[in-house]
């Protein structure tokens, strides 16, 4: 019995040397491949599940109040006009995939009438939360003080323009799509092109880049703006257009994946619920990633280096393993 346990032993442990020699021969071949090791690696050693599992707890307290507060507000501003309150409904629903009709997002925004003034204030509260968490995770996975000192008004006041900017893009993303689209297909119409094979899927496509403009915004923000880089915003635009396109793929991925969690039987009545949790979580790991991938490029970690955060880097276990100035 114990000599075929040791054989077995013996045999994963051939197995698993003989994968890391194939990794370690595809790094070394592949220069892309080495940069997602090295993301993977700073991911690991900044505990990222671990972050992400933060982010998903604070995203999903955060999630209802705030779609009624964002709702309430919106309503307020534009008074009379029903479309912009459309615009925002279908913004969210374009981040819930699979969920978005079981929500009910529309009904949950409208409870807008029970918000009053101190409940507002508390609903932001959580909100700012959310934003705070966010920009500690970022911070620790570019490998800075997570807390990053500073003055607490200020840094509250810069979290609540994240928050509202975060709000302000999504809406007119979604707003922009809309009328692209519309315009677009209106102009196809005009010579007679509507049914031309292809054109629906032009559409769709313009849609998505769009899409993933206004996600390219939106990560390039998050990774200036709260992860104490010094790297200007141009070194950070393409680890931003990999966070998009990385985001809009996952979208499209979820459908399936989450439509699968809601519809086990285990789940029951709770079942949407855990949808939200699985994907708000599937969401922050990916954010922490693209973060990482940012972060372990030459050129931000040339940029980053003469920060005086960074002069214990030393104790950084990813930075004693060191990362290989690979261009990426």
């Amino acid at each position: 019995m114990w000599r075929v346990i040791t054989k077995v032993q013996r045999q994963g442990e051939t197995l698993l040397d003989t994968g890391k020699s194939l990794l370690s021969g595809a790094r070394a071949r592949s220069k892309w491949f080495d940069h997602l090791g090295r993301a993977f690696e700073r991911y690991m050693d900044r505990r990222g599940d671990r972050l992400a599992a933060a982010l998903t707890c604070y995203g999903f307290l955060s999630f209802f109040p705030l779609l009624a507060l964002a709702y309430s507000l919106l309503g307020y501003l534009v008074g009379v006009s029903g479309q912009a309150r459309d615009y925002f409904v279908r913004a969210v629903n374009s981040l819930l995939p699979g969920l978005s009709g079981q929500l009910q997002v529309e009904e949950i925004a409208q409870s807008k009438t029970a918000v009053g003034i101190l409940g507002l204030v508390a609903l932001l509260f959580t909100g700012l939360g959310w934003v705070q968490v966010l920009r500690e995770s970022l911070r620790d996975m570019w490998g800075n003080e997570p807390t990053g000192g500073g003055n607490y008004v200020l840094k509250t006041l810069w979290d609540l323009a994240v928050l509202g900017f975060l709000g302000v893009i999504l809406v007119c993303g979604m707003a922009i799509s809309t009328v692209t689209t519309s315009a677009t297909h209106t102009v196809l119409g005009w010579f007679g092109l509507e049914d031309v094979p292809g054109a629906g899927t032009g559409l769709r496509l313009l849609s998505l880049a769009v899409a993933m403009a206004f996600d390219t915004v939106i990560f390039l923000v998050l990774f200036t703006r709260l992860s104490g880089t010094r790297a200007p915003w141009r070194r950070i635009a393409r680890g931003a257009l990999f966070g998009a396109v990385g985001f809009e793929a996952l979208k499209q991925i979820a459908t399936l994946l989450i439509g699968r969690t809601t519809q086990n039987p285990v789940y029951a009545s709770f079942a949407v619920l855990v949808g939200l949790m699985v994907w708000i979580n599937v969401v922050s790991r990916f954010v922490l990633f693209a973060a990482a991938w940012t972060a372990t490029r030459r050129i931000v970690l040339s940029a980053d280096a003469d920060s005086p955060e960074r002069a214990g880097a030393g104790d950084d276990p990813a930075a004693a393993r060191g990362y290989r100035p690979v261009s990426s």
